[in-house]
């Protein structure tokens, strides 16, 4: 109930403050950035905002990218037209989206590597792959290191990396006394980092999407997937990330709250903090093989090499 009362305030602050950026002509694009100046700033704003309010992200979104719609269709003080064109305003550009062939096209591939991404687990590859490297877990930087590496591995797609490793790796850190909180730093910091300087993953595909549109738009006609290949090194933050937890664990060197939480996990044994709530999500358990089935490298190499090899002939 107070998250809603937080919205309705929000919403009824936005429409007081913003009413003298309304009068401009939504037809004019150059002249609506002179007009509205500051207040462009309003929709990722209100996103930002209702994101940390409502915990709920598509939500916020939406909600954000509207506010936007309907700055652009208000005129005046004429609210009621200014909800309803904006609401046919973002109705349109997203059936517009849709029916894109290039976007659909983003879609399907994103759902097609789901799909592989599933089947690999279901089939046992992952696993075999994940227990290969868990058997050279002898100590807490050998076990960190290995769920470290087995991160790289599983690159084309960080939900399926977190779903992947967090249950293979997770019994062996905790045997080495290995706190929660570090293997899922571990985990998380090396899942989404690697997926976005992959040279496949389910990131690349919306990526260059989104290079191809912003190339059209200044009027240049260059490969989309040769400019993200050619952008990988300068993605500090996915390079740096990635070689900071390696440096963490190679000097077994901890700061603040994650020190604690190694001291007391070394010292006392327990991996979890006493008031931890762990909780594993219905995904973890439904994507791990059946146990008829015997797990195989080559159910992961066979498919994955394969998708890959598809993957660059298509691009180019």
């Amino acid at each position: 109930m107070r998250n809603w009362k937080m919205l309705f305030l929000l919403t009824v602050l936005f429409t007081l403050i913003c009413q003298p950026a309304f009068a401009a002509d939504s037809s004019l694009g150059p002249a609506n950035a002179k007009v509205f100046g500051i207040f462009t700033l309003i929709p990722p704003l209100v996103a930002i905002v209702l994101a940390f309010i409502t915990k709920n992200v598509v939500l916020s979104l939406f909600i954000g990218v509207f506010s936007g719609a309907f700055m652009l269709e208000a005129k005046g003080f004429d609210i009621y037209n200014g909800f309803v064109g904006g609401f046919l305003r973002l109705s349109n550009e997203i059936l517009g989206s849709l029916a894109d062939s290039w976007n659909a096209g983003i879609v399907l591939q994103c759902l097609a590597i789901g799909g592989l991404i599933a089947l690999v687990s279901k089939m046992g590859g992952a696993k075999a792959i994940a227990d290969a490297l868990a058997k050279k877990a002898k100590s807490p930087r050998s076990s960190q290191f290995v769920t470290w590496v087995l991160g790289l591995f599983i690159f084309f797609d960080d939900y399926a990396n977190s779903l992947t490793v967090g249950p293979i790796m997770r019994p062996v850190t905790d045997k080495m006394k290995v706190s929660r909180e570090k293997l899922a730093f571990v985990i998380d910091a090396t899942a989404a980092p690697i997926a976005g300087i992959a040279l496949i993953s389910t990131w690349v595909a919306y990526e260059v999407g989104l290079i191809r549109d912003g190339l059209q738009g200044i009027g240049y006609t260059m490969n989309a997937y040769g400019v993200f290949v050619e952008t990988i090194p300068y993605r500090f933050y996915n390079i740096l990330i990635l070689v900071f937890i390696l440096a963490t664990i190679w000097f077994m060197r901890e700061f603040g709250p994650m020190y604690k939480a190694e001291e007391r996990a070394r010292t006392t044994g327990k991996v979890l903090d006493d008031n931890a709530k762990p909780m594993v999500a219905d995904e973890a358990t439904e994507l791990q093989p059946a146990e008829d089935v015997k797990p195989s490298i080559w159910y992961a190499i066979i498919p994955i090499g394969t998708l890959i090899v598809a993957a660059f002939l298509g691009f180019y």
